[in-house]
């Protein structure tokens, strides 16, 4: 049940690795990708570790693995959501810059003149926006 408990947490450290790697770069698409394999790691570490609860007998090795796996996921998970956020915020920011831009394009200015069209206003180009980075 311990060896279960240690291989799951083993792979959801890697998950989370692999994650925090790809937000670092704000790579948000590939860390989305990873989010099945995040949610089946966190899955089976749940279910190994509600197994392991049961043997309270441990070698002191063991201890020290599920204890250092215990600080290694933490340490994970702490920047997992610092990391999150910060995605989410460039994000925010990203689409906020665009409906700035749109709002500009299609902004006018000056009064209508007897036929309906603004006077002054500018004739604006349409606006394409590429999901290209």
């Amino acid at each position: 049940m311990i060896r279960n408990l240690i291989e799951a947490a083993t792979a959801l450290a890697g998950t989370l690795e692999r994650e925090n790697q790809a937000l670092m770069l704000l790579d948000l698409a590939r860390a989305a990708a990873l989010l099945p394999e995040k949610r089946r790691a966190i899955t089976a570490f749940n279910a190994a570790q509600a197994c392991a609860r049961q043997d309270t007998d441990l070698p002191p090795e063991l201890r020290r693995t599920i204890a250092d796996l215990t600080t290694r996921l933490r340490g994970l998970a702490i920047e997992n959501r610092r990391l999150l956020g910060r995605g989410i915020t460039a994000q925010a920011r990203v689409i906020e810059v665009v409906a700035q831009a749109a709002r500009i394009q299609h902004a006018t200015t000056g009064s209508y003149r007897a036929s309906g069209i603004v006077a002054g206003a500018r004739t604006a180009a349409p606006l394409a926006i590429s999901a290209a980075v």
